[in-house]
């Protein structure tokens, strides 16, 4: 089975005029949320996995250090 990867349900983004805002808030009720600002690649690397793409397709289009930096910081999630 191909390796995918996908945006959690708890990372929420929005585009700014000058780059982007992530929302990160697993816990909801709790003051462990983080908002910060991103880049355009960000934005356009959660907005090509909407609903979750294979792996190898994200690290083609963007690049495999993009996907693993993502994947560190939560912001993206590995699938099966």
């Amino acid at each position: 089975m191909t390796a995918t990867v996908s945006k959690p349900a708890h990372v929420k983004y929005r585009r700014e005029a000058d780059g982007g805002l992530v929302y990160d808030h697993e816990n909801y009720g709790y003051e462990d949320a983080s908002l910060y600002a991103v880049s355009d690649t960000v934005l356009e690397v959660l907005e090509f996995v909407d609903g979750g793409r294979p792996r190898e397709a994200v690290e083609a289009e963007f690049s495999p250090a993009v996907v693993e930096s993502l994947l560190e910081r939560g912001v993206l999630v590995d699938g099966e």
